[in-house]
């Protein structure tokens, strides 16, 4: 009742702060009433307020008895409507240069809906998440250092929670399972030059864990790189000892990177790949576990209304301790399932591939509208067809998002 309660208070918070402030929405000002728009207090500080909210329905040609989307992230119930995420964003960026109230700024980002159930750290039951609440400072030295405290989407990764900030509907095994989501902690950002710039944050945890599981730190970091005008690189990685839930000082390692090619205003091209190694994974102090992976997109846009997503990839859980028949230390909906629909089912190293069609069709900037077809694949019998269990999968989504 406390977090309803919160909520509701939050919401009519911003709501009056809308309404009395002349509030920008979307990047568009509308106050409410035919003052100066320069007199309003939403327009002096900078205020946005903005968000979506997304709905989908997944046919699964296996006919899962499950009802369940094997080795899946969101798009987890099969042959279902699925009530995504409605999502609010208030917030104020901070700038270089000018006052203290120009470099100051905050970000609080609310996610109601059945998603969040994968963002919220271990409480799968409770439809409500801050996915991101922070406090921002740019620091005046040199060009401004870029200093946020609180909880952020990670570094780590091409692919967001956010599914219309992604090139598909569905995600990837190289986030869903292998990634975080967010994190919690310190991070500064900085731009050398133009074309080089870097960010790099202690945390406590990450997916929606506040609290630490002991008393070390974690770090993220990337290094963005744009050599020449189209081509864009950016080097991640993660380390510390956050382990397994419930394992305590065991080490976390993930590297990565990402090349963008912007190959012409209608074509993009992106290839992401990973190597991660988690020390003591099954709480014994002698199981090491290993997850890697690449994917490829092409993105490519007919006209501002229609466009076409493909996406390939293969993704390897060694050690079967992050996909569906393994351990995956965050909830996942009943993502992972058994085959015989029990979640008692032993480890089962994989390597899992898969390849997504998206046609992508937006009537008004504001209305996002997609279908999907996608193929999965495993080395081993991790899907569901009807009772009985597959190696394979395969889905046709449509998606519809209201952005705001």
């Amino acid at each position: 009742m406390l977090a309803i309660s919160m909520i509701a208070r939050l919401f009519y918070l911003v709501l009056a702060c809308g309404l009395m402030s002349g509030m920008v929405w979307s990047g568009v000002s509308t106050p409410a009433f035919a003052a100066d728009d320069d007199q309003t207090l939403g327009k002096k500080l900078g205020l946005s307020l903005y968000g979506y909210v997304e709905a989908s329905y997944v046919q699964n040609f296996n006919n899962p008895a499950s009802k369940v989307n094997m080795n899946r992230v969101f798009d987890v119930d099969s042959n279902s409507f699925r009530p995504h995420l409605a999502q609010l964003v208030l917030e104020k960026e901070g700038k270089t240069g000018g006052s203290l109230i120009d470099r100051v700024g905050f970000r609080i980002k609310l996610d109601a809906g059945e998603d969040t159930e994968f963002t919220g750290g271990t409480d799968a039951t409770d439809e409500f998440d801050f996915q991101e609440v922070y406090a921002q400072y740019i620091l005046p030295i040199g060009k401004g250092i870029d200093l946020r405290l609180g909880r952020m989407n990670s570094l780590i990764g091409y692919e967001v929670i956010e599914s219309p900030y992604n090139p598909n509907f569905s995600r990837s095994w190289l986030f869903g399972f292998g990634q975080p989501f967010t994190t919690t902690g310190i991070r500064a950002a900085y731009a050398l030059t133009d074309s080089v710039s870097f960010a790099v944050g202690a945390i406590n945890a990450f997916n929606g864990v506040t609290s630490d599981f002991n008393n070390s730190k974690s770090v993220e970091s990337a290094l963005y790189l744009t050599p020449m005008d189209g081509l864009n690189i950016t080097l991640y990685g993660f380390w510390g000892p956050e382990g397994a839930v419930g394992v305590n000082n065991a080490d976390r390692v993930l590297g990565g990177g990402i090349v963008d090619v912007q190959a012409t205003d209608a074509l993009e091209l992106v290839v992401e790949a990973y190597y991660a190694n988690q020390a003591n994974a099954s709480g014994t102090g002698t199981a090491n576990a290993r997850w890697n992976g690449v994917a490829g997109y092409v993105i490519y846009d007919f006209t501002e209304q229609w466009g076409v997503r493909i996406r390939g990839e293969i993704w390897e859980d060694a050690a079967g301790t992050m996909s569906c028949f393994g351990f995956t230390g965050k909830p996942k909906a009943g993502a992972c399932v058994g085959a015989t629909g029990t979640t008692s089912a032993p480890r089962t190293p994989q390597t899992l591939w898969e390849t997504t069609f998206t046609l992508q069709y937006m009537p008004v900037p504001s209305l996002m509208t997609r279908f999907e077809f996608r193929y999965d694949k495993s080395d081993k019998n991790t899907f569901q067809f009807g009772t009985r269990a597959a190696n394979h999968q395969e889905t046709l989504a449509a998606e519809v998002v209201y952005l705001f």
